[in-house]
């Protein structure tokens, strides 16, 4: 684990107790729970609340005076969804919360999916991935990238949480050294 992972892992521990998130089952979701983490990577924390709104007053008197605190309310896959951006120890954060499980949740699928891949194809893939962000593709692009896959990868991905090992151990990684 390196250093930015671990004081990540602190941030998140310490976020996840304060009151304003403690009853929200937070799940941190993202690059730095798959080893993937670039300079650019935030915290994705997602979260389950029953009202949204409400739930976004309480991020705002909790966090916002943190800097760059921003918050918005909108629509996403159908349910209403609060997003809050700030910086937390020096890392950018992102807390995502809807009314539905967290790991239920697009994010955390997405999480499921990567890590099972990662497992089964092991550093091949991490370092296709980790050349790939590095350049500036968002994980799920980088994920579809190197393993060939056609379509929108942020369905595909979640297409992959419920495939077989027999079904992913079929999948191979692209080449991206020559990119």
């Amino acid at each position: 684990m390196t250093a930015r992972q671990a004081a990540a892992l602190t941030t998140f521990a310490h976020l996840a107790r304060n009151p304003a998130l403690r009853r929200t089952r937070p799940v941190l979701a993202g690059t730095f729970p798959l080893g993937l983490d670039v300079a650019a990577s935030d915290l994705d924390i997602i979260c389950e609340v029953r009202n949204p709104a409400r739930f976004g007053d309480r991020l705002a008197r909790a966090f916002g005076h943190q800097p760059g605190f921003r918050l918005w309310l909108r629509s996403v896959d159908g349910l209403p969804t609060v997003v809050a951006r700030f910086r937390e120890a020096g890392l950018p954060v992102e807390i995502f919360a809807q009314a539905r499980p967290t790991h239920a949740q697009r994010a955390v699928r997405h999480l499921r999916a990567e890590a099972h891949l990662l497992k089964l194809h092991g550093e091949p893939l991490r370092l296709c991935v980790r050349a790939l962000k590095a350049q500036g593709i968002k994980t799920e692009p980088a994920f579809a990238s190197c393993l060939g896959l056609e379509g929108d990868p942020y369905l595909t991905l979640l297409d992959l949480d419920r495939a077989s090992d027999a079904a992913l151990r079929l999948l191979s990684i692209q080449d991206h050294t020559r990119v």
